[in-house]
């Protein structure tokens, strides 16, 4: 890997010289300012050593690793080298350095030296970051950080799916980098080897640093140090750097290397005495395991940790002696299983058992009956222990070791060993030897062995113990050699010897302190152990020689690393990545308590290397997998893993940044953040977006050329009251546009107050002629009316202008219309204008000239009164609208109450006179007549349901009008012949104009669609409103009914479809595109597209903010003062008295939060389907951008793939499920995959799952449509909470139980069945019994079998929705009845709560696999506390819900308002009703049009029996197909079958003939059972046709031996090939293997 551009040339104006009068590295830059460095800056030149200084420059100018041990400093060579360069990676610029560190405590301990060091922004990784999911998070780390340091397996991650592009890393370091070794599989090998492939353009900066640039046993064979050390440089593409010895000796001291031998360790009767109790022990157990052959697995598995956990007591008995077993078996029985197979240090995870308890515990008590004196247990301290057998004599010498060194002053000391459990045994020891009290003992083992007690927080906490002195003594696993920062001892003891001279080197590092020492404890008896030091010493020497004087160019053989790219995104995996990408693969996969993903590998031998063949999950859409022959078994699975990954990636399982599918959600590039989801910024989160609505086009028609007649089309507003005991004066409502068919007869209801209303009507009434001044006229009335309810304030003063400013409101309007009194002509509906009320009113004298007004200063005539603004006519007084200043108050004049006066009684027991006088005021003509008036009315919204205000309320309905009686002359004046009926019906008219402009954009949205596709014509514009209209709008419908049915309908078409068109996705991917595809983000963003949100109507009508012609709206937005007026200051208030964000302005601005927008495209689908069917509603979907449709050819290729489970016929009754589900299935494949559980895999791969997916969403649609259509009168809400228990799981698996579904479940888990067994014995319970047992959980395949098999019935009969409805009320017959009706009781708490206006808070916690989950309710008069523990957390919320809903029950508290059970009571039931279906079911091929094709069995024993088993890979399965009665027929046939299997992986002619012997003896060691032994019994027949007869013996279980006797065969080979056959048959036949139908 070429290096030039980077390498810093002098003739570029850079040098790099060393100054020697500082001793410091000085890189400058040509233009760089000198008064540019800071005095505050780090500079880590000041501290550096020489040698630190030389080995920088060189590592600026090539790559380079570093050799020095630990404690010289190569951390601080790095900081220097990042100076140095820091002009590559400093901000702005967006390169960067990564510094990986091979462990989280080291990435930490790094991180923080850096930024001691230097000033750069440090940016620090370990672990998985829940904030760190895709190429949007870590650009954002890129943005901020300079520098990166991180664990090689983020790296690799990062750079694998192109988070981070390669091309932005400058300057990459490698902390301990002799682990990127040719031959390992390492992060740090594959990060370099995908570089070395890739050939980047601009390659970065390498860095290494190590101890020792050789791990594992390479150096002790001869000539493979050269190779180690070549090959590291290879893979690095850089050179090995070291310093000599000499320049070190001033700066780090090395240790007296010292051996203490003890021994000769001999076995006595005493110990084996033990050692034979213990094997006894260990044999009972094993003999107790259960033959079950179900459990087989199980049983292995068991077995192995049982010797696991015999071989490690042994092993602590034999290193440390009795109190080292004795606290051993203590340990492993008090921790849980997962740190118990941490503690054993096993690469599989082993499922606790009892068995292995009661092992651990029979061992216990053997070992502490031998440390028991007078059936007291000694004391670890006690003299008399410290001897053998309790103290080995290992232990006593080092323990003779410490108590030598115990006095001396500053003493620190780590003890190394090889085992955690040796490490935690011998810590406890020592803590408890009194007489080395001066030594304070902890123990140190890696955060990755999964111990509770250490975490990294642990860790960090003992190493800064140590430092501080609080601890000097430490027993220490590897984890103490490489790289933390240990405080320096002056002792380190080697309990265990090192089993590399890398381990020797890092160990004997720790030991740097003046006149240290570095201990052995070596065997006196045993002179393997001494020569192992010596090759130590050896192998460093040659290891020093070799980099300053190389022998060789010689490099260890290593194979190119494959590598799988993809182009479009950049991303790329390389073959060792692939293996974990695999298995994180199948971890992603749909799994439960009951099935745990996992692919299986299988290894076989072929003339040309080894093979793998990988088996994925049953519910993976990849059956199998088979690599090309390698040379190795590591080498073949990487191999595969990367076939796999390239085919995953090409069906789509695999994202083109070769993520699974499940890791993204939503895709980053399409995310969108929801005002509710709380992801987006928080004025969006208040107030949504700034949406303009859309006026109706059929409104916004002005007329023009008043020259000429102006002709409008009228239409008559028919005024119904209830109770018919008002008059309203008649009214048309003229506009230059025809109105819509749909709405030029519009009818609604408005509810006034006292509980009566009006019903509207409008009626076309033909055109209506006017000149110009009849315009005008019209135009000034509409205005006088507009600014009497809107601005009455305008009408206190003595004039009023009208008619001025006609030109500019005609310019601000932006509706154009006119509301005129009426005169109807009943023959032909027809109208004319009213214009003589019209002229009366426009005639009063407030609306002329002062001048024009006379009569004001003249005593009243005969017939006229004296009013406070002049004496005026009794005609003109009577029905029109006066103004009382006294009152500040406005009143239409009913009638002049002749026989009342001032002198007359008021309805406050004295005269009007005297009631005045109390006001201050004195009436000057008492003698007048009284006025009889009605008060000017406040405008109120008409649209609410105010039935919903009165209900409950005192309010009744008045009989009568309420009028007041009023003196003329206190009255002035206002409007002539403006009556009280003009006002009545005046005050609608707000009201009516809102709905009709909210119908027409409707209308018009209903229009547009239909343009866009003919079925759009078939929907109601009434539909299409209430799908429009929101519930905030306070009217008496709104979309929530509709939204209920269009999302239930969208997840079943989406589903539909992307199950037809996705085969190969599983149904967690199949659940997160539909997701992608329906939820908010999504819509909201189609709808927008489709500028959708224009005609949405999302705010309760303000008739205060009523605009018309004659009133436009004061408040005229342009862009550059959208902001301002809209502008969200919590309770800040405009001019108008309207908050900020209610301010209606000229555009029709209106904030609309994104959910909004997406509910209102699920009620459009629900509108579609109420009134035109699905083809309707799918057209609809299809022109907003969501594509749903399917053709038959889709169907038929899915039944085509159900004939593969074809083949599990004979382990189900088919006839006897049809007969439950009440169905016959044309493609009975269908019925058995619905049965077929995950855990499941012996029939070629796939499960119930997909088809569970879509029976779920039919179901869902199915059940919405059956509420919907049943209970027309229940609130969305309740049908949301009614729907939820439907579709509950729960309620499914009563469906399952009842129709005995679980006896025809495919599964492979016993404990699932265990489940079944409980759940369903507990429903079968008579309900007398049941309060006594406890309900066990439920297991959710129940409630899967039921949607799966619907699933099946929807797919079997093309979709014909009238089938599967007819089944789902025998289903659920029970289901719908509703008579178990309960809210989940974490909604009901919280409900109940929100009620009482209480707090209710739920506090979760965790221990190990644990949830705990409190539930506080805290109120007025209220505190309660309840707490459930649960293994899902969701399971203990809901427990801790239910207890605190029981104990407020119990204390008196219930919700008030009425249940949904209640509502369902009370409610008129309907009939149920399919809504929507019009679909033409799909013609399906029949069954016999399928080609039959073989069932794919997955099991390797199909390709070759000559086997090398992985440890991963059951091997029970091999031998689960195949072994009928005869076994050597099925071997021939797996022969056979071969070849087909290998043309398929291209790898033809490449397997080896299988043989029954290779198979029996991989089924004795996979048992741990001894192997077979085969011999001759019978020899018959003449020497030229002789035959031989040969026996297996197999000791199996139980001490028992099994003989298998063969057929005579001419070959020995043959005979004692047909003995193996006859054993594989018996371990069948007899439990030990599985056998097959």
């Amino acid at each position: 890997m070429a290096v030039t551009e980077l390498e810093v040339e002098s003739s570029q104006g850079v040098d790099c010289p060393i100054t020697e009068a500082h001793s410091v590295l000085s890189i400058v830059d040509e233009g760089q300012s000198s008064s540019s460095a800071q005095s505050t800056e780090k500079d880590p030149r000041k501290n550096a050593r020489q040698y630190q200084l030389d080995l920088c420059k060189i590592a600026v100018e090539e790559n380079i690793i570093v050799y020095l041990g630990t404690g010289c400093g190569k951390t601080h060579i790095a900081v220097l080298l990042i100076y140095a360069l820091g002009h590559l990676i400093r901000k702005p610029q967006k390169n960067i350095c990564v510094f990986l560190a091979p462990t989280v405590a080291l990435v930490q301990q790094q991180a923080k030296v850096i930024k001691e060091s230097i000033d750069f922004k440090v940016g620090t990784y370990g672990g998985r970051s829940k904030r760190l999911k895709g190429h949007l998070d870590w650009e954002k780390e890129i943005e901020q950080y300079e520098i990166l340091v991180m664990i090689p397996e983020i790296l690799l991650r990062n750079l694998s799916h192109c988070f981070i592009r390669r091309e932005l890393i400058s300057l990459l370091i490698f902390d301990e980098c002799h682990h990127a070794q040719a031959r390992s599989n390492h992060p740090y090998t594959q990060i370099m080897k995908a570089y070395n492939k890739l050939n980047i353009i601009k390659p970065p900066r390498i860095f290494g640093m190590t101890a020792s640039p050789i791990v594992g046993k390479g150096a002790s064979e001869e000539g493979s140090v050269s190779k180690c050390i070549n090959s590291l440089e290879k893979i690095l593409d850089a050179k090995v750097y070291s310093v000599e010895d000499t320049d070190l000796k001033c700066f780090v001291a090395s240790p007296e290397v010292k051996i203490y031998y003890y021994g000769p360790v001999t076995k006595n009767i005493s110990s084996s005495h033990i050692l034979k109790n213990l094997e006894e022990i260990k044999r009972q157990c094993i003999s107790m395991l259960s033959k079950n052959t179900e459990d087989h697995s199980r049983r292995r598995s068991i077995k192995k940790m049982l010797c696991r956990l015999h071989d490690n007591l042994i092993f602590c008995l034999e290193k440390i002696g009795l109190w080292g077993a004795l606290q051993a078996s203590r340990r492993f029985l008090s921790v849980d299983y997962g740190e118990r197979n941490e503690l054993l240090e096993a690469e599989e995870n082993f499922n606790g058992d009892l068995l292995c308890d009661n092992y651990l515990a029979k061992a216990a008590s053997f070992f502490s009956s031998h440390c028991m004196r007078d059936g007291v247990e000694m004391d670890i301290s006690s003299v008399d222990v410290l001897k053998e057998p309790f103290f080995s004599k290992k232990l006593l010498c080092l323990i003779r070791i410490l108590s030598n060194f115990r006095l001396q002053p500053n003493m620190k000391c780590i003890v190394f060993v090889n085992r955690i459990v040796v490490a935690q045994s011998l810590s406890y020891i020592l803590q408890n030897l009194k007489f080395l009290a001066s030594w304070k003992c902890g123990f140190l083992v890696g955060v990755h062995s999964g111990m509770k007690s250490m975490s990294r927080k642990n860790m960090k906490n003992i190493l800064e113990k140590f430092r501080s002195g609080q601890l000097n003594l430490l027993v220490a696993t590897k984890v103490g050699e490489e790289g933390l920062d240990i405080q320096t001892c002056c002792l380190v003891i080697r309990f265990d010897l090192p089993e590399t001279v890398a381990s020797f080197i890092q160990s004997r590092g720790r030991a740097r302190m003046p006149q240290s020492e570095y201990a052995f404890l070596v065997n006196s008896g045993n002179n393997k152990e001494l020569a192992l030091i010596e090759n130590f010493k050896t192998d460093e020497d040659r290891m020093n020689k070799e980099i300053f004087v190389r022998t060789s160019s010689e490099t260890f053989a290593d194979t190119e690393e494959k590598l799988y790219k993809v182009d479009s995104s950049g991303a790329s995996i390389t073959a060792g990545y692939s293996v974990s990408l695999i298995h994180h693969y199948c971890a992603m996969l749909p799994h439960d308590e009951y099935f745990d993903p996992k692919p299986e590998f299988y290894f076989f031998d072929d003339e040309d290397g080894t093979v793998c063949h990988i088996i994925f999950p049953s519910n993976s859409p990849l059956p199998q997998v088979i690599s090309t022959p390698e040379p190795s078994i590591e080498e073949a699975k990487r191999i595969a893993c990367l076939k796999a990954c390239e085919q995953l990636h090409k069906i789509g399982a695999l994202n083109d940044y070769l993520l699974p599918c499940q890791d993204i959600g939503i895709d980053e590039e399409s995310m969108l953040s929801t005002s509710d989801s709380g992801v987006c910024e928080g004025s969006i989160l208040l107030r949504g977006e700034l949406h303009e609505m859309l006026i109706p086009a059929a409104l916004r028609q002005p007329w023009t050329n008043l020259e000429n007649s102006v002709y409008l089309n009228s239409y008559f507003i028919r005024t119904i009251p209830c109770p018919e005991d008002r008059v309203y004066k008649k009214f048309g409502f003229l506009v230059k546009a025809p109105l819509p068919k749909e709405a030029e007869r519009m009818k609604l209801d408005l509810q006034l107050a006292h509980q009566r209303s009006v019903s509207i009507e409008l009626i076309p009434s033909g055109l209506v002629e006017f000149n110009k001044n009849e315009i005008l006229q019209a135009q000034n009335f509409q205005e006088m009316f507009l600014k009497i309810i809107l601005h009455r304030s305008e009408f206190v003063s003595e004039r009023v202008q009208l008619g001025d400013s006609n030109d500019s409101y005609k310019a601000c309007s932006s509706t154009f219309y006119l509301l005129l009194p009426v005169i109807l002509n009943d023959d032909n509906n027809k109208i004319t204008v009213d214009w003589k009320s019209i002229k009366r009113c426009l005639s009063s004298p407030i609306f002329r000239n002062p001048a024009e007004n006379a009569g004001s200063g003249y005593s009243p005539l005969i017939g006229e009164l004296q009013l406070a603004n002049g004496s005026r006519n009794e005609d003109e007084v009577v029905n029109s609208l006066v103004y009382a200043p006294y009152k500040n108050a406005f009143f239409f004049v009913a009638d002049i109450i002749a026989e009342k006066n001032g002198y007359s009684t008021s309805t406050s027991g004295a005269s009007h006179v005297d009631h005045f006088k109390t006001l201050r005021i004195q009436l000057s003509r008492p003698e007048q007549p009284l006025l009889k008036a009605k008060q000017l009315f406040s405008l109120r919204n008409l649209l609410h349901d105010r039935k919903k205000e009165h209900s409950g309320s005192a309010e009744t309905r008045e009989s009568e009008e309420h009028f007041f009686e009023v003196p003329p002359e206190l009255c002035e004046l206002k409007i002539i012949g403006f009556s009280k009926d003009f006002g009545s019906t005046i005050s609608l008219l707000p009201s009516i104009m809102h709905r009709l402009e909210n119908l027409l954009v409707a209308i018009e949205l209903k229009h547009a669609l239909s343009t866009s596709f003919p079925e759009g014509a078939e929907v109601t514009a009434d539909r299409v409103l209430e799908a429009l209209t929101t519930a905030k709008c306070m009217e008496r419908f709104s979309l929530e009914r509709l939204e209920v049915l269009g999302d239930a309908f969208l997840k079943y078409v989406v589903g539909r479809h992307l199950f037809l068109f996705h085969d190969a996705l599983d149904e967690g991917e199949l659940t997160r595109r539909r997701s992608n595809i329906v939820n908010n983000s999504n819509l909201f963003k189609m709808a927008t597209r489709n500028n959708l949100q224009v005609y949405i109507r999302d705010q309760s009508f303000d008739p205060s903010q009523f605009y018309a012609l004659g009133h436009p709206c004061p408040v005229i937005c342009s862009k550059g003062t959208e902001n301002y007026i809209h502008s969200q200051v919590g309770s800040s208030e405009k001019a108008n008295g309207a908050k900020a964000n209610d301010v209606r302005c000229s555009k029709c601005h209106h904030w609309l939060h994104r959910k909004t927008i997406s509910d209102v495209v699920e009620a459009l689908v629900g509108a579609f389907l109420v009134d035109s069917g699905f083809k309707a509603a799918i057209s609809f979907l299809r022109w907003i951008g969501i594509t749903v449709d399917f053709d038959s050819s889709h169907v038929n290729n899915i039944y085509v793939k159900s004939s593969e489970y074809l083949s599990l016929v004979a382990d189900v009754d088919i006839p006897s499920l049809e007969k439950l589900i009440g169905y016959l299935f044309q493609h009975k494949g269908l019925l058995l995959q619905a049965f077929v559980h995950p855990s499941y895999n012996k029939h070629g791969g796939g499960c119930y799952q997909r088809l569970e997916y879509l029976g779920d969403a039919v179901l869902d649609y199915l059940i919405t449509s059956y509420l919907y259509s049943t209970y027309p009168k229940l609130k969305p809400g309740q049908l949301t909470d009614l729907r939820s228990v439907c579709v509950d799981n729960k309620s499914f698996a009563n469906v399952a139980v009842q129709r005995s579904f679980h006896k025809f479940l495919l599964c492979d888990s016993s404990n699932l069945l265990e489940a079944i067994d409980k759940y369903v014995g507990f429903i079968e319970t008579p309900s007398s019994e049941d309060h006594m047992i406890k309900e066990p959980k439920c297991p959710k395949v129940l409630g899967d079998l039921v949607e799966s098999s619907v699933g099946a019935v929807l797919l079997d009969n093309g979709f014909n929705l009238e089938r599967v409805w007819e089944i789902l009320f025998s289903f659920l017959d029970p289901v719908m009845i509703f008579s178990s009706f309960q809210l989940h009781p974490v909604r009901e708490l919280q409900e109940l709560c929100q009620s009482k206006n209480w707090q209710v808070v739920f506090r979760r916690s965790q221990d190990g696999s644990t949830f705990s989950v409190e539930a506080k309710v805290d109120g007025e008069g209220i505190k309660l506390s309840t707490c459930a523990t649960n293994i899902s957390r969701k399971e203990a919320k809901k427990v801790a819900a239910q207890q605190a809903i029981a104990e407020l029950k119990h204390r008196g508290y219930m919700h008030k308002s009425k249940t949904v059970e209640e509502v369902i009571k009370s409610s008129c039931k309907m009939e149920a009703k399919l809504i929507g279906y019009n679909e033409a079911p799909i013609n399906s091929i029949p069954p016999d049009a399928i080609e039959s094709e073989p069932s794919k069995v997955l099991e390797p024993s199909r390709s070759n029996f000559k086997l090398k088993k992985h440890k991963e890979a059951p091997l029970i399965k091999l031998l689960s197909k195949g072994l009928h009665s005869s076994v050597a027929a099925a071997i021939e046939q797996d022969n056979e079958n071969a070849e087909d299997m290998s043309s398929d992986s291209q790898i033809a002619g490449q397997w080896c003939k299988k043989t029954a012997k290779s198979v029996l003896h991989e089924v004795c060691a996979d048992n741990s059972w001894k192997a077979p032994i085969y011999e001759c019994v019978k020899e018959e027949g003449p020497s030229h046709q002789k035959l031989f007869t040969f026996k297996v013996v197999l000791e199996i279980e139980d001490s028992k031996n099994l003989e298998c006797f063969g057929e005579p065969r001419g070959r020995k080979k043959d005979a004692a090939e047909h003995a193996a056959e006859g054993a594989l048959w018996y371990l069948q036949n007899t439990g030990f293997l599985p056998t097959r139908e």
